[in-house]
């Protein structure tokens, strides 16, 4: 998706998009981890979510909401303490549906 059609998205519409991903991400991972599957395909998924967020990030309906920035950023920052074993699935997955529910 390019730029200017990621704009075009409502400000829930984009945040719903960032977590179908991390729902993905988090349910790769674990299944890596659990021995369910061979691959884990984290860096995929994190790599989208993080262009996700900065497309956010760069649409002009939240760049002027500085709060949106920041928010979004730390978020990403915890699902990448997830990835390095420093928070649980099942934290990462209440902080993203608490951060999207008083968000959106």
């Amino acid at each position: 998706m390019t730029q200017q059609s990621w704009n075009k998205l409502t400000f829930f519409e984009q945040l719903s998009n960032i977590d179908g991903e991390v729902k993905r991400l988090v349910d790769d991972h674990e299944s890596y981890l659990q021995g369910n599957k061979q691959t884990d395909n984290s860096d995929f998924y994190i790599g989208k979510i993080d262009r996700l967020i900065r497309m956010t990030v760069f649409d002009p309906k939240n760049s002027s909401k500085g709060y949106r920035v920041l928010e979004l950023m730390d978020e990403l920052n915890e699902i990448k303490d997830y990835l390095a074993g420093k928070e649980s699935a099942d934290y990462i997955t209440r902080y993203w549906n608490q951060y999207t529910n008083a968000i959106s």
